[in-house]
């Protein structure tokens, strides 16, 4: 998993962006606060400079108009700046706030009317240059300072949180990870958190022992069943070999045939025995390659005869004789199945089973699926109409391919033939 679609990631960019929030939010408010107030200020300063003008004027009419850095005076309304003009014309005296254009902030313009003159005088004090050289940061760098200085700390503490939080549930994993299928504990920890992780683990504990209940209990049974099944089926295998070798089976077909399919179904049931206690274990076949083309010959003659009495051509088209990593056996369970099928299921015609690096298929001209079946087949019980066994064939090859990661492909329609591939992983 990535770390940031973890669940600590998120812990941490949800400090962050909290806290971004938080100081957009409280920067916004001050910002507003201060630039209230120093709208106040500004119009203090310059109604003060008017009212301190005014009073020197009146004392001696020869005082000269102020001009400072920050302050201009403009005699009559032509003095004034062509892109203020329009804007001052009009006003009375007093302390204006021209509205500001664009980005600007307002522009702040004392209006005077001296005695003995018939112009008014307009006084501007430029309170935007008065900040931005007196301040010692801009609002907008004080805001990514601000910034700056929260995202350090803020990645700091959510990473430590974040350990903190999840430091059990990593031991919890861990613990988890580590479980053998075949030993597994009655309890993770001895002594458990009063919070929602104690609670967590508690029910997993629960869970995982009814887990291992159930597990004891179907290896049990895999155990009876298996030494169940196999000693009737050494009997009956020793019985059918004694059999076989006396002299009266020469001379008695009626005798012989019977004995050969009875032969033929306990080898059948031995292997449909073995395949299910395989399935049952959780090793994943990790043995040494095996070829395909030995293990498809040796299914084929020990399925030769269901076609011995049909007028079927068989062709086995080796294009390249593929090894996979998996046990003879199991790969010949799977192969077998689905011969067997195609031997089965074919009245006349002719079966082709090809071998290449890529997929063994086996291609028939008999009965076919049903459509609305093809998607079903797969499934343990499905069985077409005509069939003899207990509809678990494909439902093995299924589970097996599932098992190595192989694909099972099935093609077919109704009265034209079908064509299963197992199409191999790399290896």
């Amino acid at each position: 998993m990535k770390f940031y679609q973890s669940i600590r990631f998120r812990i941490v960019a949800c400090i962050l962006l909290f806290g971004t929030l938080l100081v957009t939010l409280n920067a916004g408010i001050t910002f507003f606060v201060l630039g209230n107030s120093m709208s106040k200020v500004i119009a203090n300063l310059i109604d003060t400079e008017v009212d301190t003008f005014l009073y020197k004027y009146e004392k001696d009419r020869t005082t000269p108009l102020p001009h400072s850095k920050y302050i201009d005076v403009f005699a009559g309304v032509d003095a004034v700046p062509e892109r203020h003009r329009e804007q001052v014309k009009n006003l009375p005296p007093g302390i204006h706030a021209i509205e500001k254009q664009g980005n600007r902030p307002p522009k702040y313009v004392g209006v005077m009317q001296l005695n003995g003159k018939d112009m008014p005088y307009f006084m501007f004090f430029h309170g935007r240059e008065f900040f931005e050289e007196n301040a010692l940061l801009r609002p907008g760098q004080i805001l990514m300072i601000s910034l700056a200085i929260l995202l350090i700390p803020g990645i700091i503490i959510g990473y430590i949180t974040s350990r903190m939080l999840f430091a059990p549930v990593v031991a919890l994993r861990d613990q988890i990870k580590g479980l053998n299928p075949e030993n597994i504990p009655g309890r993770f920890f001895q002594k458990h958190a009063n919070n929602e992780l104690g609670l967590l683990t508690r029910t997993i504990e629960t869970t995982m022992n009814r887990i291992n209940a159930f597990i004891q209990r179907e290896k049990q049974f895999t155990r009876d069943a298996s030494h169940e099944l196999r000693t009737p089926l050494t009997i009956v295998k020793g019985a059918v070999e004694i059999m076989e070798q006396q002299p009266e089976m020469e001379t008695n077909p009626l005798l012989k045939k019977p004995l050969k399919r009875i032969s033929r179904s306990v080898r059948d049931m031995e292997t449909t025995i073995e395949t299910f206690l395989w399935l049952a274990r959780e090793e994943g076949g990790t043995a040494e390659p095996c070829r395909v083309e030995p293990v498809v010959r040796k299914a084929i003659d020990d399925n030769r005869y269901l076609i011995e009495n049909k007028a079927i051509q068989l062709h086995l088209d080796v294009r390249h004789d593929k090894a996979v990593r998996v046990k003879e056996e199991i790969l010949y369970i799977a192969v077998t199945n689905l011969i067997r099928n195609a031997f089965h299921f074919t009245p006349q015609g002719s079966v082709t089973v090809t071998i290449d690096h890529a997929h063994i298929g086996i291609q028939d001209t008999g009965m076919g699926i049903e459509m609305n079946k093809l998607d079903s087949v797969t499934q343990a019980h499905i069985k077409g109409e005509k069939s003899q066994g207990f509809g678990l064939g494909l439902s093995i090859v299924s589970r097996l391919c599932k098992r190595f990661g192989w694909q099972l492909a099935i093609e077919s329609q109704a009265g034209q033939g079908t064509r299963v591939r197992i199409l191999w992983q790399d290896t």
